[in-house]
């Protein structure tokens, strides 16, 4: 296609757009239910105004620091919920509590850019970790601001409008204002108006900011160099933090848009819904170009109202709509070649742990601590169903099956380089496909397994096509469009109740083994995830992943020697939703049934979470963070104390250790590993990086204790010893004059022999009493 148009970057742009608009008008006018009102056209355009703004925020932090904001909405969570209490539940004007409400957002903003900054140098996997972590804190935590004291009690509020569940047209200005487009019997209002000025204003702010002033031009220099834009003067951490900040404000006008449009309860939520329609807009920009993607924004909100409008018994389809834009985008895009693109994802935080030296394996205090642990863990493992309740065997079985999901995203983020939020999306795909098999087609488990991690490995190759074509972070919003899909349409009766399962799914048997106990199946969930742990260690030393390592780190060299760089993706994507796959379909039968609820897309956030406070390059990572993570879940069970410790504490962790808890473990260690060489005298450069090998190995290593009885220390309290010195002697004469004065000294008298003590040994030779 880009052969028939013109070489001009403008201009070709205005055709895309002119062409998509014409067959979007085409579409709502002529084709959808033979012609939706007018008035559904007008509605979508203003929900697709504001959530341009959005569309903005995530365009302008990705030129500026090369990360995809995942918590952009969230970032308006805190201003909306301030804008709703305070038109509810105060007499604060409404102008007033709008400006609160954005410098509330903004102040988030400003937060959230304080807390980042911090990781400028770290990995962009890194910072996007921190704004899903950052997305899911601020919508926990943002009803609480109801509890402060210059609010009157929500709670005299009917429970479904004190939940955000009621519009708030009758609370604002010019409520009696209305007015009808066409024959569309619904009426608009102030809300309508006031939301497209408002959009209109700030999009003329921001982009006259951007084109004509200075911070603009820095903006572009940091987006393509932040090393250089420091060397050239610009103060990359204050713009860093102006950024956050004015996505903060465009977040803020998002939800109090949407709260004064629809309800705020619909503002306040973290639906998928509500993202990727921008991220679906902004990738078709190419996370750059501003005013593609507030045109195709606007343009995918029409076309979406538009839909549901006409055909509102298929509105999940919806999702799958967003999931074709994403692929036909990423794949009618030309590559990206230029050095920004090739080094905008670092991968310090994918390191894997090193191994124990070889030259420690045989000593045997390494040797007997390896065992230890690895008889505590069995013997762990072994006792919990004789030990436990019912219910915890259960939840023991539930997160060794969920373990195998992070360790599939060590195959492909630690390893593969490619990052993913459609996890439990693979999941699921093992799970329906391996219960319609069992329960449907009448195969045993033992056949049904294998065919549904295969089905799931085809899938989540397909799936990983689009991000192929351009390199960083856009696997994201693919994935997590693939994930919104499952979750809405695979579990649809209307269009997989063909592949549902329509009776109770058994566990399964092995000859004269039944699994139908929960300690028999904990001992199989097990088993299934040892396999899986076993599978990824064997791949990583074989060739396969020595290439998956290489060509994470560097693909231009790895390609050099031959290598089919899409080959060797594929199959980390194939292997890790293989995993997953796997998974889901031991799991769908240790539970006995199928939810759309265990395999949605805040799981998937979840199992992305985990992987990288774990440490995403290994498999230890992997359970570090599942143990982490479950414990808190479970067992920390206070509501704002999890919110804390769940979330703020997942940023303080990966603040203190990018690379996860198996680094904080690799180090203590290798601290006692030190300690274990320098007993034994052994000389492991690897765990003395910063010392000369030769150095060691002259120097002495004490084998015991200091003895108080012998050498230096066996001297009386007011004795000393001080060695003989000629250093100074003859100080202010000349060369010939000095050394005649030694000679003299010499023939002259003979130099007293020091007295020898024979508890100093040698040590004291030479030296004399004072």
């Amino acid at each position: 296609m880009q052969r028939f148009l013109p070489d001009d970057e403008r201009a070709r742009s205005a055709i895309l757009l002119g062409g998509a608009t014409l067959l979007t008008l085409v579409l709502c006018f002529a084709v959808f239910g033979g012609g939706v009102p007018a008035g559904i056209v007008f509605d979508g355009l203003v929900t697709g105004a504001v959530a341009s703004l959005t569309t903005v925020g995530i365009v302008l932090l990705y030129r500026s620091i090369r990360v995809i904001n995942f918590a952009q909405t969230a970032f308006g969570v805190f201003g909306s919920t301030t804008f709703f209490l305070f038109v509810r539940l105060t007499e604060v004007p409404f102008l007033l509590a709008l400006v609160i409400s954005i410098l509330v957002s903004g102040a988030v903003g400003l937060a959230a850019g304080l807390v980042s900054i911090r990781f400028l140098k770290a990995s962009r996997l890194v910072l996007t970790v921190v704004t899903i972590v950052t997305a899911l804190f601020l919508v926990q935590f943002a009803p609480n601001i109801a509890k402060l004291p210059f609010f009157s009690d929500i709670t005299a509020l009917p429970q479904q409008e004190a939940a955000g569940g009621m519009p708030l047209t009758e609370y604002l200005p010019f409520s009696g204002f209305e007015f009808l487009i066409g024959d569309y019997p619904v009426a608009f209002g102030f809300a309508h108006v006031f939301v497209l000025e408002m959009v209109a204003i700030v999009l003329l702010i921001i982009g006259g900011v951007l084109r004509f002033t200075k911070v603009g031009v820095a903006v572009r220099a940091l987006a393509e160099n932040p090393e250089r834009a420091s060397l050239l003067g610009i103060a990359v951490p204050a713009l860093v933090v102006g950024v956050f900040v004015v996505s903060g404000v465009l977040g803020g006008l998002t939800t109090v848009g949407t709260a004064m449009l629809t309800t705020p309860g619909a503002a306040n939520n973290l639906s998928p819904a509500v993202l990727i329609v921008s991220l679906a807009a902004a990738v078709l920009a190419r996370m750059e170009r501003i005013p593609s993607a507030v045109i195709a924004t606007i343009l995918l909100s029409v076309l979406v109202r538009s839909f549901r409008y006409a055909y509102p018994e298929d509105t999940p389809l919806i999702a799958v709509f967003y999931l074709l834009v994403l692929g036909v985008g990423l794949l009618t895009q030309s590559k990206r070649s230029d050095r920004v693109e090739q080094a905008q994802v670092a991968w310090a935080a994918a390191d894997e742990p090193r191994r124990v030296p070889a030259v420690l394996n045989g000593v045997p205090l390494v040797r007997g601590a390896r065992l230890a642990v690895y008889g505590i863990g069995l013997f762990v493992i072994g006792i919990i169903p004789f030990v436990a309740s019912i219910g915890f065997v259960n939840l023991a079985s539930t997160i060794a099956l969920s373990t195998i999901v992070v360790i599939s995203l060590v195959v492909l983020t630690g390893w593969g380089g490619q990052v993913s939020l459609g996890q439990m999306g693979f999941s699921a795909v093992g799970a329906v496909v391996a219960a319609a098999l069992t329960t449907t087609v009448g195969l045993t488990f033992w056949l049904a397994v294998p065919i549904a991690t295969a089905v799931a490995a085809v899938v989540a190759t397909v799936v990983g096509i689009p991000a192929l074509r351009i390199k960083g972070l856009f696997l994201l919003p693919v994935s997590l469009a693939f994930a919104f899909s499952v979750e809405n349409v695979f579990f649809d009766e209307r269009y997989f109740g063909w592949l549902l399962p329509t009776k109770a799914i058994e566990r399964p048997t092995l000859f004269f083994l039944d699994f139908a106990d929960e300690t028999s199946m904990y001992f199989l969930s097990v088993a299934s995830l040892v396999a899986a742990m076993v599978a990824v260690g064997n791949m990583r030393r074989t060739r396969a992943g020595r290439i998956l390592i290489a060509l994470r780190e560097n693909e231009t060299n790895v390609q050099s020697f031959g290598v089919d760089i899409v080959r060797t993706k594929l199959l980390a994507f194939a292997i890790s939703g293989a995993l997953a796959g796997f998974s889901g379909a031991v799991f769908v039968h240790q539970q006995q049934g199928i939810t759309a609820s265990s395999y949605g897309v805040l799981q998937s956030f979840q199992i992305f979470n985990t992987a990288i406070i774990g440490g995403v390059g290994s498999v230890a990572g992997a359970l570090l963070g599942t143990l982490y993570f479950q414990s808190l879940t479970y067992f920390l069970t206070a509501g704002l104390f999890q919110v804390f410790l769940n979330n703020g504490g997942t940023i303080i962790i990966i603040l203190a250790f990018p690379g996860g808890f198996v680094s904080l473990v690799q180090m203590a260690r290798d601290s006692l590993l030190r300690i274990v060489a320098q007993r034994n005298q052994i000389v492991v450069p690897s765990l003395f990086a910063d010392y000369d090998v030769d150095a060691l190995e002259r120097r002495e290593v004490p084998l015991d204790e200091l003895s108080s009885d012998s050498g230096l220390a066996a001297l009386p309290a007011d004795q000393r010893w001080a060695m003989r010195s000629e250093l100074y002697r003859g100080r202010g004469l000349s060369a010939a004059e000095r050394f005649g004065q030694a000679a003299r000294s010499v023939t002259e008298r003979e130099a007293p022999e020091p007295e020898k003590n024979p508890l100093l040994g040698t040590a004291a030779a030479g030296a004399r009493g004072v």
